[in-house]
Formats: structure tokens, C-alpha cells, sequence
């Protein structure tokens, strides 16, 4: 029986090589989201054959076992590249038997169902989950905004330095302004849960005082927006590898015009220099959340699927 161990901060650099090497620039497989949601998806990690293996353990049920696609070079145009992905598969496989279960991949991306089908063409169904897809955009885009298709984001950007000319301060987040930031978002969360409770924003509010507590040790960067010195907004981020950063969090006062479309212009020109891609992540089938997400003409999508054994 394969062993596992929850996934923690101090497995950063064991998990690193590979998140960042074989992640597919996906939020799914970060150590902010392994860690910061653990309570929603327990996730677990062992390493064998060099290879990466994550078992979500909270999202088990009676007859099935969860998993995250393995990772590592699975070169399939190689006789022995294709053997080490059939073991990987294969010991997860054995895994959830011995638990007397059948075996799911969770959030599974578009390469890894090619290469089950490629190597397993029978022993797996697959749904397509649209609510999971992430959302990835240029950095230069968003820096710029250009064009027709992102004119709206243009003029609300400058509309909100216009109407508060002189006032506006940008800081990148540090030791010196996390109070404010946490102040923030403690009163965000008390407003956007005035009306009534939220199960997704409330685990979601847990998941962002784990990160805020933990900025450092998580290598994140982000930006705080005073106006006349008061915190109306706040953005933050990782690297998932060299060339994407995913933008974590994103909250605004919704009382402050252009305040949404200033954060994310000013954290990609502040945060993301050296970055070709943005993941801004999923929208979880939240309806307003995918119009405003596809309104910034993402460069393409991170597509995922549920892969159940059969």
C-alpha cells in the first residue's frame, strides 16, 4: 500500500521541481492551493520512481479514491517513457483497490486524458468539467489592454485614477502593510456575508488568511490601493514556473469604480515583469465570475475533466 503524507509548507522544495516542471502551468497543482485549502481537499503526497503522486483524501467517498494526475517526464513517444506512465497509473490503481476502492482523477487536464486514452483506452470514462477550467491570459495584455475587445477595462482603469487624482497610492504587500491588508479583507468578507451565509466564500476567506499568514514562507507577491491613505483593494499572486504566475486573490471594495480593473492591470505591471502568462484560475460555474473572466480575452484555457476508472 502506497504511503502519503499531508502536504505541507515545509515540503516546498521536495514539491517544487515537480509542480513547476510537469504542472502545465495549472493552479491545481501548486503548493498554495494544496496547502491553503487543505481542509477542502486533504491533500496528501508521496514520491516514488520520481514521480509526484497527490491523493485528495477529503474528497474520498464510499467506492472511490481521489487523486491528482501523477507528475513527472512521461514521454510516451519512448517505449520507456510509456512504461513509467503505465507504472504511475498503475500503482494508483493498486492503491485505491487496496482501499477497496476505484481510482479518480480530479481536475484532470486536456494532455493527461490523451495520454490515458493512449495507454488505458478502456478502463476510463471522462466528464467534462467547464466550471474547472482555468483561465490563463497574456501578461502583455493585461499590462497594456489593448484594443477594442479590453477598451472598457482602459477607460475604467484611467477613470479611476482621474476621479482620485493625487490620492492614490500603490504598495507592494510586505511585513510593513499586511495589518491593513488583513483588516481588509476581514471587512470584505463581513460585507459580502451580510445577507445571509456562503459555504464557498467562507472556505474561500479561510484559505486567504492561511496565505496572508504564511506571504513569505508561500514566496508570494502582491499590491495594496490606498485612496486618501484608506486600503480599497488588494491583489496577490505566486509563480506556478518561469513563465505564469496565478493570481490568487483579487479583492475590492465593490462600492469603488475601476477599483477590480485597477488590480489586475497594476498587479500584472508590478508583480508580473517577467512573466509571459497569467493564470486568473476557474470560476467555479459562478455566473458573473465566468463573464468577467472571459471579458478578458484569456490567450487560452487550461480544460479539465473527471477521469473515473471504470
Amino acid at each position: 500500500m502506497q504511503e502519503f503524507k499531508p502536504v505541507t509548507i515545509e515540503d516546498k522544495e521536495i514539491l517544487r521541481p515537480y509542480l513547476e516542471r510537469y504542472g502545465s502551468s495549472s493552479c491545481q497543482h501548486s503548493l498554495i492551493l494544496m496547502t491553503g485549502l487543505s481542509m477542502k481537499y486533504g491533500d496528501e503526497y508521496a514520491i516514488a520512481d520520481d514521480v509526484l503522486y497527490v491523493h485528495r483524501s477529503a474528497l474520498d467517498c464510499t467506492g472511490e479514491r481521489y487523486y491528482l494526475a501523477p507528475l513527472g517526464d512521461f514521454n510516451i513517444s519512448s517505449p520507456e517513457g510509456e512504461a513509467k506512465f503505465r507504472r504511475s497509473i498503475d500503482l494508483l490503481l493498486e492503491d485505491a483497490a487496496e482501499h477497496g476502492c476505484k481510482a479518480v482523477f480530479y481536475t484532470a487536464t486536456e494532455a493527461f486524458k490523451t495520454l490515458l486514452e493512449s495507454s488505458y483506452p478502456t478502463a476510463f470514462e471522462y466528464e467534462y468539467s467547464r466550471d474547472y477550467a482555468e483561465y490563463v491570459y497574456s501578461a502583455e495584455s493585461l499590462r497594456v489592454l489593448p484594443g477594442k475587445a479590453l477598451r472598457d477595462k482602459r477607460n475604467r482603469v484611467r477613470a479611476f485614477y482621474s476621479a482620485y487624482e493625487g490620492h492614490v497610492r500603490i504598495e507592494d504587500i510586505s511585513e510593513e502593510n499586511m495589518t491593513d491588508v488583513m483588516v481588509f479583507q476581514m471587512e470584505w468578507i463581513k460585507s459580502r456575508l451580510a445577507d445571509g451565509p456562503d459555504e464557498l466564500l467562507a472556505r474561500e476567506h479561510e484559505a486567504i488568511k492561511f496565505y496572508l499568514s504564511h506571504f513569505e514562507e508561500l514566496e508570494m507577491k502582491g499590491i495594496v490601493v490606498y485612496v486618501r491613505g484608506t486600503v480599497v483593494g488588494y491583489a496577490a499572486g505566486v509563480a506556478l514556473n518561469d513563465e505564469c504566475m496565478d493570481e490568487v486573490i483579487e479583492k475590492g471594495r465593490k462600492d469603488i469604480t475601476g477599483v477590480y480593473q485597477l488590480l489586475c492591470n497594476a498587479f500584472t505591471l508590478l508583480c508580473c515583469k517577467d512573466y509571459k502568462y497569467i493564470n486568473r484560475e476557474e470560476d467555479l460555474g459562478v455566473e458573473g465570475l465566468r463573464r468577467a473572466k472571459m471579458s478578458y480575452c484569456p490567450e487560452y484555457m487550461i480544460e479539465k475533466y473527471v477521469v473515473k476508472q471504470i
